[in-house]
C-alpha cells in the first residue's frame, strides 16, 4: 500500500487526484493516511528551505501497517538537499533508494511554465514512489520516471510508466508482497 500524508494544507481533490494517480500507475492500492508536522529542526534558515533528507529520516512512519508499505509525504514549501560536488540546488523531491519513504514538494507548480497543481503534484509522488521501488531515471519523457528537472517532464503531464518501468515496479511490487 502506498500512503500518503501531507504535511501542508491541501485542497481534498487535489490529495484525491494524486492518489488516483499513483494507483493507476503502479497498480496498487494508495490511501490519504491524514497529515503530519514536519519535524523539529528540518528548517534551513539560511536557504529558506526544508531539508528534504531530514525530513524523511526523522519523520515517525508509524502508518505504515506493512513492512512493504511504502509513505509519501506532500508539502507545500521548498526543499533543499546536502550540498554536492556541484553545489546545492532546489529538488522537487526526495525518495529513500529502494526504502519506504519518500518527500515531494508542490513548490513551483501551477506557475508559468509548470504543470498545474493536481497534474504536477501526482507526476512528482509517482517519480519518487518509482525511486522507493528502485526504478532509475528513463529516458523516455512520456515515463513519470523521466527526470523532473528535463522539458520533457512539463510536456507530458500523463501520470505514467513506460513498459520497462511498469514490468520493473511490479516485480519489486510481488517481491515485496511475499
Amino acid at each position: 500500500m502506498i500512503r500518503i500524508v501531507t504535511l501542508s494544507e491541501f485542497p481534498p481533490d487535489v490529495i484525491d487526484f494524486v492518489s488516483r494517480r499513483i494507483h493507476a500507475a503502479y497498480g496498487m492500492g494508495c490511501e490519504f493516511e491524514g497529515e503530519g508536522d514536519v519535524p523539529r529542526g528540518a528548517m534551513d534558515d539560511e536557504q529558506s528551505a526544508y531539508d528534504a533528507v531530514k525530513i524523511v529520516e526523522e519523520m515517525d512512519d508509524d502508518v505504515a501497517l506493512y513492512a512493504d508499505d511504502k509513505i509519501i509525504y506532500l508539502i507545500n514549501e521548498p526543499l533543499i538537499e546536502p550540498e554536492g560536488p556541484m553545489g546545492r540546488g532546489p529538488v522537487d523531491g526526495y525518495a529513500q533508494y529502494g526504502g519506504g519513504k519518500a518527500v515531494v514538494t508542490a513548490h513551483g507548480l501551477g506557475e508559468k511554465g509548470s504543470l498545474p497543481l493536481d497534474v504536477g503534484l501526482a507526476k512528482r509522488a509517482a517519480h519518487y514512489v518509482g525511486h522507493l521501488w528502485d526504478l532509475h531515471h528513463c529516458f523516455d519523457p512520456r515515463c513519470a520516471m523521466h527526470p523532473g528537472w528535463s522539458p520533457g517532464f512539463t510536456q507530458y503531464p500523463e501520470v505514467a510508466l513506460c513498459l520497462f518501468d511498469r514490468e520493473k515496479s511490479e516485480r519489486k511490487i510481488k517481491l515485496g508482497s511475499t
